[in-house]
């Protein structure tokens, strides 16, 4: 008896030899078409209007470049001249271009744009329609932050017309295909991993340098003190004089906000060079242990290498160093400041009056012709003798008498 038929292996065998004809007749069709195409004179390529300008009557693109160093070291001080000068002999050096500016940011970090006064300027060049084309030394320059790199550059992209940024080293421009953005993308992101890389790195030498009591902390917002040639902390006489007036005005009983009213009121200037004190500046140089000679170092420490945010170090080791450095205040002068911040904390009637009693030791009568009545300190100054009487008079307003 003959072997019985499989129906599904016949239909698929059907199916594929009916699909290998259909692809085989459409092959066939398409080489016909094409034939008959070239012998009918084929298609008519049209290319885009070109500019009947002359060249020499074509307005100049308007060239703009960005320069770049994360720091103020006499190295990268050269290399940002070098990047300037190089540029600006680029641009004019080309007959097609004109130089708008060449933008400029020194000693600061690419890991965000907010502090970069250069590249923001440049940015508003740029969408005030200022600007054709950006060049830069590499997307390093451009930016340490792959968000802050994507954004910008899809900024420039969408404005009509939009800006191209060229990256010199990388030999890539940003108005490039899909395989030229993708690119642009990954060495932004090597960029970044390798500003988090140094951070890491520069922070653990700092910590060993604190570790071992040789790191040299920064003074720039420090009244009385500068570093000199050797990187010695030396004593600035002027601004030390002004330290001494805090303290000492302290010493005989002003708050802070008495010290800071009258120093705004003689026409000093804060250590950053402001017309106005606030009570907090005062207290911050009150309780600040270099001017007794003494260093308490990573006292905050950076959260983040992009966004560079601090916070107070409850994370971390601190390092102290005792005698570190010639003092403006002396130790004995510096502890009873300290000692009197800590008593002014209180707030509250009865926390001004344990204050006013703590440091000028008020006592009541127990007994004699006047109980119950304060005995004064003849030591006290008018200014301790006004506040303790208006406390009394807070007192006796809140209780009804004595």
């Amino acid at each position: 008896m003959a072997k019985k038929l499989n129906p599904q292996v016949i239909a698929a065998a059907r199916k594929r030899g009916n699909r290998a004809e259909r692809r085989q007749l459409e092959k066939q069709r398409l080489h016909e078409e094409i034939a008959q195409n070239k012998s009918s004179g084929g298609v008519v390529v049209i290319p885009p209007p070109q500019s009947e300008t002359p060249a020499a009557e074509r307005p100049k693109l308007r060239v703009a470049a960005y320069c770049r160093v994360s720091t103020q070291e006499e190295e990268q001080v050269g290399s940002f001249e070098m990047q300037v000068l190089h540029f600006k002999q680029k641009i004019e050096g080309n007959p097609d271009w004109e130089l708008v500016e060449i933008f400029q940011d020194e000693g600061i970090s690419g890991t965000s744009t907010h502090n970069r006064k250069g590249f923001q300027r440049m940015m508003t060049a740029a969408e005030n329609g200022e600007i054709d084309l950006i060049i830069t030394k590499s997307i390093s320059r451009f930016g340490r932050n792959i968000v802050d790199v994507e954004a910008n550059l899809r900024r420039l992209a969408e404005l009509n017309p939009p800006v191209t940024v060229e990256f010199e080293s990388e030999g890539l421009t940003s108005n490039g295909g899909g395989m030229t953005k993708l690119l642009i993308t990954l060495l932004s992101a090597l960029a970044e991993m390798e500003s988090r890389q140094k951070g890491e790195a520069i922070s653990a030498g700092i910590r060993w340098r604190m570790a071992e009591g040789i790191y040299r902390f920064s003074v720039h917002n420090t009244l009385g003190y500068y570093r000199d040639h050797f990187g010695r902390l030396v004593i600035e006489p002027t601004e030390a004089k002004i330290v001494e007036y805090i303290y000492e005005s302290c010493l005989e009983g002003a708050s802070p906000a008495d010290i800071a009213k009258s120093l705004t009121e003689q026409g000093v200037e804060t250590p950053t060079g402001k017309d106005k004190w606030l009570p907090a500046t005062i207290k911050g140089i009150l309780s600040n242990e270099k001017y007794c000679g003494d260093v308490l170092m990573q006292k905050t420490y950076t959260i983040d290498s992009i966004t560079h945010k601090k916070r107070k170090n409850q994370k971390l080791n601190k390092f102290f160093k005792e005698n570190h450095h010639k003092a403006i205040i002396s130790r004995s002068d510096w502890e009873r400041v300290q000692q009197i911040l800590k008593t002014r904390q209180y707030v509250s009637v009865n926390g001004a009056l344990r204050h006013i009693k703590n440091h000028v030791v008020a006592k009541r009568a127990k007994s004699g012709y006047l109980p119950d009545a304060y005995v004064l300190d003849s030591r006290w100054t008018a200014t301790e003798r006004r506040e303790f009487l208006k406390i009394i008079d807070e007192e006796k307003t809140t209780k009804g008498d004595y």
